[in-house]
C-alpha cells in the first residue's frame, strides 16, 4: 500500500471510524420488529405510532400517520407535533426526532389518518461532530453526482429521512395480474393505517405504480432474509408493465383469494384492493383494504436500516460490524 493510500486510510479513519457505512442496510427481523419504538408527540400521552407510521413520497417528504381517532384536533394543534425513534428497552434512548407539519387528512371510511411534511430532523445515531462530517461527505457526493432519480430533495428532507431508517423498514414483494398481463417487484415504503387498512408508496415515474393503479388489487409478499438478493433482482421489474413468470428464477403459488402468483416462499401474504391514488410528487401514494391476511412460515424478514443506524447498534463490537457489512455486501450481489 502506497504512503498516499495509507495516510487517507489513516485520515478517513480519524473522520469516520467505524461508522463509513452503506446509507442502506440490509437487517433481519422477526415479526413484530421490536429493535425501535416510534412515539408520536404532541397530542397527550405520546402515542406509539411504530406499526402505523410510513414515508409515502421522497420529493416533498411526506409520512402517513395513523392517528387513533385523535385527527380531529385543530390542524394548529397538528402543526406542532413530532416522532421520536426510541429504544425499545432499557434506558429507552432517544435516538432520532423528527417535527412535523400537517399537509392533510387521509380520507377514507374506517381509518383515520393525515399526512406531514418535515419541519426538523435531529438524529442521535453518532456524535455531533462525527454525524456534522457525514453530513458533509453527503453534501459534497450529492453536488458531484449525476442525479438520475429525477427526486429533488433538500438537506432537511435527506436526514429526515436518514432518521426514518431508524426504524427498521420491511421489505416486500408486490405481485399484480390482470388481462394486461402480471409483474412482481420490491418495495419498502408501507405501513398499517389499522382497521383492515394500509397505506404504501410507489416511484411515479416508473411503470410499477401505474399497473398497481390499473390493476386495482395486489397481493404484498414478506420477504426472508434468506432471499435478500431477489430484493435488487427483481427491482428492474419496476420499469416494466408485465413479466413472463415462467422466467422467475423461483417458483410461485396462487394467492389464496385474488388468484394473484406469490414466492413459494412468502412468509406472510396480504392480499389487498386498491381504494385510493394521490400523486403526492416523485411518488404515488396508495390506500388500500387487505381483504386477506396469511401467515405461511415464520423467520427473519428481510428489512433496511440506514447504515448510522447499524454504526449505533455495533458500537463497540467492530469484528460483528464487519462481518455484518460483509453479509450485506453479499446480500446484495444478487444471484
Amino acid at each position: 500500500m502506497s504512503i498516499v493510500r495509507q495516510c487517507r486510510k489513516a485520515i478517513q479513519r480519524i473522520l469516520f471510524g467505524d461508522t463509513l457505512l452503506p446509507q442502506e442496510f440490509f437487517l433481519g427481523l422477526r415479526e413484530p420488529h421490536k429493535e425501535v419504538t416510534v412515539w408520536l408527540h404532541g397530542m397527550g400521552p405520546p402515542l406509539d405510532v411504530t406499526s402505523c407510521h410510513s414515508m409515502v413520497c421522497a420529493a416533498p417528504l411526506t409520512l402517513c400517520i395513523a392517528l387513533d381517532g385523535r385527527g380531529k384536533l385543530r390542524v394548529k394543534k397538528l402543526q406542532s407535533l413530532s416522532l421520536k425513534f426510541c429504544e425499545p428497552d432499557g434506558r429507552k434512548r432517544v435516538l432520532g426526532e423528527i417535527g412535523l407539519k400537517w399537509i392533510e387528512d387521509v380520507l377514507v371510511e374506517g381509518i383515520e389518518a393525515a399526512l406531514f411534511g418535515v419541519r426538523s430532523a435531529t438524529n442521535h445515531c453518532l456524535p455531533k461532530i462525527r454525524l456534522g462530517v457525514h453530513y458533509l461527505l453527503h453534501s459534497y457526493m450529492q453536488r458531484s453526482k449525476v442525479d438520475t432519480s429525477g427526486m429533488k430533495m433538500s438537506f432537511l428532507e435527506r436526514r429526515a429521512a436518514m432518521v426514518m431508517f431508524i426504524c427498521p423498514r420491511p421489505v416486500a414483494l408486490v405481485s399484480l395480474a390482470d388481462e394486461a398481463g402480471g409483474n412482481i417487484f420490491p418495495m419498502n415504503l408501507m405501513g398499517e393505517l389499522g382497521n383492515g387498512y394500509f397505506a404504501f408508496a410507489l416511484k411515479d415515474t416508473r411503470r410499477a405504480a401505474h399497473r398497481v393503479e390499473r390493476a386495482g388489487c395486489i397481493a404484498v409478499s414478506g420477504l426472508p432474509m434468506s432471499h435478500a438478493p431477489l430484493a435488487y433482482k427483481l427491482a428492474v421489474n419496476h420499469t416494466r408493465d408485465s413479466i413472463d413468470w415462467s422466467q422467475l428464477p423461483f417458483a410461485t403459488m396462487m394467492s389464496p383469494i385474488l388468484r394473484i402468483p406469490v414466492p413459494v416462499f412468502a412468509q406472510r401474504v396480504r392480499e389487498m384492493e386498491i381504494v385510493k391514488t394521490h400523486c403526492l410528487g416523485s411518488h404515488s401514494f396508495f390506500v388500500a383494504r387487505i381483504t386477506h391476511d396469511e401467515t405461511f412460515s415464520y423467520g427473519l424478514q428481510l428489512c433496511v436500516i440506514h447504515g448510522f443506524y447499524q454504526a449505533w447498534r455495533l458500537k463497540g463490537y467492530s469484528a460483528e460490524l464487519q462481518a455484518s457489512l460483509a453479509d450485506d455486501c453479499l446480500s446484495k450481489r444478487g444471484f
